[in-house]
């Protein structure tokens, strides 16, 4: 009787035991037969909108009314989450089938130059094996080129073939390139382990809070991705971000850099979705680009970054000396780069220049080198109002890395500063004199010692006079090749941008206002340029408010800017030229510059008062400028020497300059 009850149980264990296994089979097959269901809705849909599109393509519809059919055969569709729509462009649209992330596109399904010899099967992924013989910050010294779009779009050069090629020979490493149809989700996932460089040269797209690299195919990807949002369906093809990456890499990433050189990499909206997860999946630094950039912008940027990085230079060198050259934004667009790293977050402003940090090196950490004796490159500069200047930190030796740097303003309202180990922009925000200091500490924060630069910021009384209205008082400046100039016509005193006829080149005016929320700045414009080519821009704190192109005006056209919100505005007007033909008058003309709270022309100072600067008050700016002249670092002009000599004998003293300190303390 024991021995049956024993038998009882111990059967039934394996009983218990046997069904586990059986339950799991049973809830992996539902799920798979859950997952093939959904992705037949997707060709169900897919299959409708396709037959929408060849219709309204073959009935003789421009694009827009293509998109609108696409459009309205979506919304007619079961499938289709009729509150899943967004991001309407003048490409297409998004939107969603049952909760799964879906995109049509018009640009790229038709008018992509897909005139090329398609790439042969065993050309697809390439692989040419090095020979590592360093170690690496990447800690894998391989190169991995994903190329989507090589071999069905001819606008692709070989440029960044033969670019990863050279970086792979100056690492020792292996060279991988996967293209075309190769470049599934799956296999740039697997192949992102083990790089230390990965660069996309392909296509890329924005929408929600991510930015994503297009792909040809959409092999591979599933359910869980298109509702996590990590991928998006778009017919046969698809588009994959940093999330599709993190999720599916077979390891954590190498430390690697991943120079994303697809358009909208970094967008605003994307708010930097993809570069945080590549920096959490193990990528040390992601590089990509606020808008669309174009070829030839980022050809140029590409061929100088990798050329220093290739050099031992850090990424902070290497993204200084590409801006160096080539400015921002991207020279022939509107695409500002941006870095991403632990020390480089997603800057606030994605549109506008970036202070990049990171001291990434492609070929390791060198070694410590102390810095015995260090200096700026200059000692004092003079500033027009609005404009930059750079200053260098000079090392000696010039490979010392053991220090760290802190740059200061004494006056943030007349210059602000933003600077990294190797050198800082000043900014002139306000007419003025301050002092900036560069503050040197050890590795470990030890205080080494401190080295500044004398700041004078000042305007262009020229561009003052043609630009504000009777009794305005708003200060300007134009600096660089090519300044905005004051002109007198038509019955009008104006300035004119001064790059006509100047290839590749831009002029600038700026000024920098504090305003209240509700102020205005309204303005006068005349626009004359080749359509589609030369841009006139009109920018506030770096965000592009007009971009207008082949105006060709005839008559004057006012605009008004209204303040949202109390605090400092810089405002930028541009004339922005392409490598061709020059049409119309190539320029544009501004005039008329009013802003709503401005007080009027300051009252005329009289000599020997102390107003030094002579804003029409007594300021600590006077008496600092009064110090430097006093002290001999500052060569005083003749109304300087007027105001500031308060004694009247032809000089200004250390106990002149005291008084001016002394009347502007007490005002």
């Amino acid at each position: 009787m024991k021995i049956r009850k024993l038998l009882a149980a111990a059967l039934a264990v394996v009983m218990v035991l046997a069904a586990v296994p059986a339950l799991s089979l049973a809830e992996g097959t539902a799920a798979l037969a859950g997952e093939a269901n959904a992705m037949r809705k997707l060709d169900t849909t897919w299959a409708a909108l396709e037959n929408a599109e060849q219709a309204a393509m073959a009935s003789g519809m421009d694009r827009n009314k293509v998109i609108n059919a696409v459009y309205q055969a979506a919304l007619n569709l079961p499938n289709v989450d009729k509150d899943g729509f967004s991001d309407f462009t003048k490409d297409g649209f998004f939107f969603t089938v049952d909760g799964m992330y879906c995109s049509y596109d018009y640009r790229l399904r038709n008018e992509l130059d897909t005139n090329v010899a398609p790439i042969p099967e065993t050309e697809k992924v390439v692989l040419v094996k090095g020979n590592a013989v360093a170690t690496k910050d990447a800690e894998s010294p391989n190169v991995f080129l994903v190329a989507p779009y090589y071999g069905h779009d001819g606008s692709f050069t070989n440029q960044y073939k033969e670019e990863a090629q050279s970086i792979a020979e100056a690492t020792g490493g292996d060279y991988l390139l996967i293209q075309s149809t190769a470049a599934t989700g799956p296999a740039i996932a697997e192949n992102y382990t083990d790089k230390g460089v990965v660069i996309y040269d392909s296509h890329g797209t924005q929408s929600g809070t991510s930015s994503y690299l297009c792909l040809i195919t959409n092999a591979g990807i599933t359910q869980q991705d298109y509702n996590n949002g990590w991928a998006v369906n778009a017919g046969s093809a698809a588009y994959i971000d940093g999330r599709y990456v993190e999720n599916h890499a077979n390891g954590t990433l190498s430390n690697c850099i991943v120079w994303m050189a697809i358009c909208e990499g970094m967008k605003r909206q994307g708010q930097g979705t993809t570069g945080y997860a590549l920096l959490r999946a193990g990528a040390g630094i992601v590089y990509g680009y606020s808008q669309s950039v174009t070829f030839r912008g980022d050809y140029e940027y590409e061929a100088e970054f990798w050329t220093h990085m290739k050099d031992g230079e850090t990424v902070a060198e290497a993204y200084d000396a590409m801006i160096d050259r080539y400015g921002i934004p991207d020279p022939y667009g509107d695409a500002y780069p941006i870095v991403m790293s632990p020390d480089d977050p997603f800057p606030s402003n994605p549109d506008g220049p970036q202070n990049v940090n990171c001291d990434w090196i492609l070929y390791g950490n060198a070694e410590p080198v102390e810095l015995v004796n260090y200096s700026l490159d200059k000692d004092s500069v003079q500033i027009y109002l609005g404009m930059s200047e750079q200053v260098n930190f000079v090392r000696v030796p010039d490979n010392a890395n053991q220090y760290e740097l802190a740059w200061s303003s004494a006056n943030a309202s007349v210059a602000t500063v933003a600077g990294n180990n190797r050198k800082a922009t000043i900014n002139g925000v306000g007419i003025g004199v301050t002092t900036v200091t560069c503050t040197v500490n050890s590795v470990n924060g030890q205080p080494i010692g401190t080295a500044t630069v004398a700041v004078t910021v000042v305007e262009d009384t020229s561009l003052r006079d043609a630009l504000n209205v009777e009794g305005g008082s708003i200060a300007f400046s134009s600096v660089g090749n090519y300044p905005f100039v004051a002109e007198q016509g038509d019955g009008r005193f104006y300035v004119k941008s001064g790059n006509a006829g100047q290839s590749s080149s831009t002029s600038t005016l700026t000024t920098v206002i504090e305003m209240e929320a509700g102020e205005t700045l309204t303005f006068d414009y005349l626009n004359s340029s080749e359509t589609n080519y030369d841009f006139f821009n009109f920018n506030v704190n770096s965000q592009q408010v007009l971009h207008l192109s082949g105006s060709n005006q005839t008559n004057w056209t006012t605009y008004t800017y209204t303040a949202a919100s109390a605090g400092t505005y810089t405002f930028t007007w541009s004339f922005v030229k392409d490598y061709s033909v020059n049409n119309g008058e190539d320029c544009v003309k501004i005039d008329n510059v009013v802003y709503s709270g401005d007080p009027g022309p300051a009252a005329p100072s009289e000599p020997g008062d102390g107003d030094v600067d002579g804003n029409g008050s007594v300021s600590v700016s006077d008496a600092l400028i009064a110090m430097r002249i006093a002290m001999g670092t500052l060569e005083a002009t003749e109304t300087q020497m007027a105001h500031g000599d308060l004694d009247g004998n032809g000089s200004i003293s250390m106990a002149e300059a005291l008084e001016i300190m002394r009347v502007a303390m007490m005002s």
